[in-house]
């Protein structure tokens, strides 16, 4: 059970800049969109993680294991790691920078 942690968590951190800059340059052009809609703060903090998330995959794919296919369970493994990553960065600045504006 610990490898499992500490995979989750290597993974996550070392992928870090692709998860930011997704989630960042998504925030910089979806945000006022998303505002507009109507989309909660949470939701948008969920949104902009799962974008991140989707690069720090792709990132591990094509740099960390290059010439062959990632499984189902490792797959998982990432994706629940780094979302809880990303969930614990991003949410907290949407949530003050949306308390900061009204």
């Amino acid at each position: 059970m610990n490898s499992i942690i500490e995979f989750m968590l290597e993974s996550a951190v070392v992928n870090s800049i692709p998860i930011f800059f997704a989630a960042g340059i998504i925030a910089l052009i979806g945000g006022p969109l998303l505002k507009k809609a109507g989309i909660g703060t949470y939701f948008r903090g969920l949104i902009y993680s799962v974008i991140g998330v989707s690069a720090g995959v792709w990132s591990y794919t094509v740099f960390d294991i290059p010439g062959r296919g990632i499984e189902l369970l490792e797959f998982a493994t990432l994706t629940v790691g780094m979302l809880l990553y990303s969930l614990v960065i991003i949410m907290p600045i949407v949530a003050i920078k949306n308390r900061a504006k009204t």
